[in-house]
């Protein structure tokens, strides 16, 4: 339908503290306006933005499907599972102990009148009306390839043919894919540790690329140029090189991006997919994209090093002796209660030196941006490694607050005890709860 229709609106009563020390409580009235084309997220300058999204579908049930996943015996009890899944797209991996591996990226994805959904419609018009989903057998998914291994890491994984092109016209850069394909590819067998290995990587594709052609321009400082020719491509927390090669792309970026956009749209311009473009751009070396004040792209690469160097200092100061990856990045564990008078500073967690890059310079581990590593082993249960970032317990006075923190930091995943009789031999108490 077309034409302006009267919205649904409701009133949400939340109960909130008076104070983190109080038991007595107020109430918040929020209003929820919703429109055909979904609630009202924002409103700014006069006008209303109303977000349509397939979960929000009281048809949709995420508990069923994800119930059906855990039960599935095989990969038809797999698919099936992810026919009933209508909440953000994921991609869902799948392994048996037969040795079949699947993937599939699974969602229900709106096929649109017009457009991709990236920018607002006119909400009063039908143009960005949904016409159906993606058939879910025409979604991106794997069985059995040939090379005997799958990579996942939120690159395209279809190509330019593909029907609904759309889908993944914005497909993370494949940096993180192509290291852990040559990984994989050049072992015909892997091990669990091997495994570990692979997911703990802290090799940036972007950042040794990038430093390889600083030094075959000759376009750094003697000291730079020699520190970036030695360079393994690792973001380990003690190199200088890493913190060098990664500032130094970023000062590239943003004086590309400052000569484009102006300095004031350089600011605050977010492209979370430009990675592979800047790659591009250092080994094409095109003149169209080079800023007039630089004669030829070595000159940019050294005005980047000197703004890159001027930018290290204001953040960890002068002495370069205290130049180091991990020095300038850090994991960081930020908690809601941290901030509350009295208690939270029992909820603070010491920021740990950063090993591994989640930027756009991403390593296979990604830095502090994974919350959970598991490494399933399908033959072999009790083989499997689990671990997350602070511990199984929320509760600061456990001996389980942050008792993983240092697995976590290091990717010494631990064994996580799978059968009944595993699990019984790593016990080290046990709760009952009992009905009443």
């Amino acid at each position: 339908p077309t034409g302006w229709q009267t919205p649904v609106i409701r009133k949400e009563e939340i109960k909130v503290r008076k104070n983190p020390l109080s038991p007595e409580t107020e109430t918040e009235v929020l209003e929820v306006t919703t429109t055909r084309h979904g609630i009202v997220v924002l409103e700014e300058a006069g006008k209303r933005y109303a977000l349509k999204w397939t979960a929000f579908d009281p048809k949709n049930n995420l508990l069923y499907a994800f119930s059906r996943l855990a039960t599935a015996k095989n990969w038809n009890d797999f698919k099936g599972a992810l026919k009933t899944y209508a909440g953000a797209m994921q991609n869902f991996v799948y392994a048996d102990v037969q040795g079949n591996i699947g993937w599939i990226a699974a969602g229900k994805v709106p096929i649109r009148k017009t457009g991709d959904g990236s920018l607002p419609y006119d909400g009063a018009g039908d143009d960005g009306e949904w016409t159906g989903f993606i058939p879910f057998d025409e979604l991106p998914q794997l069985y059995n390839p040939p090379e005997n291994f799958i990579v996942t890491a939120n690159q395209r994984t279809v190509g330019k043919s593909y029907k609904y092109h759309d889908l993944i016209a914005r497909a993370h850069t494949v940096s993180r894919a192509k290291r852990l394909q040559d990984l994989l590819g050049a072992n015909q067998k892997v091990s669990v540790n091997d495994m570990r290995d692979f997911q703990f990587d802290t090799f940036s594709v972007i950042n040794s690329r990038f430093a390889r052609e600083v030094v075959n321009l000759k376009a750094a400082s003697e000291e730079n140029l020699k520190l970036l020719a030695g360079w393994d491509g690792r973001m380990n927390a003690d190199s200088k090189a890493a913190l060098i090669a990664d500032s130094m792309r970023t000062a590239f970026r943003n004086k590309i991006m400052t000569a484009n956009l102006g300095a004031e749209r350089a600011k605050t311009a977010f492209f979370p997919y430009d990675a592979g473009f800047f790659d591009r751009l250092i080994m094409e070396k095109p003149k169209e994209w080079l800023p007039k004040e630089f004669a030829s792209y070595a000159d940019l690469l050294k005005a980047s090093e000197l703004e890159a160097k001027e930018t290290i200092a204001k953040q960890i100061g002068a002495d370069e002796a205290k130049w180091t990856w991990g020095g300038r990045t850090k994991s960081n564990f930020p908690h809601p209660l941290a901030v509350a008078p009295l208690i939270g500073g029992q909820f603070v967690i010491e920021a740990l030196p950063q090993n591994g890059s989640g930027g756009a310079g991403a390593s296979p581990n990604v830095g502090a941006s994974v919350s959970m590593r598991l490494i399933a082993a399908p033959g072999n249960w009790d083989l499997t490694r689990h671990g997350i970032t602070t511990g199984q317990s929320g509760d600061p006075k456990s001996p389980h607050w942050k008792d993983q923190l240092e697995n976590w930091s290091s990717g010494n995943t631990p064994v996580f005890p799978f059968s009944k009789a595993a699990v019984e031999r790593a016990a080290k108490e046990t709760m009952v709860l009992m009905p009443k």
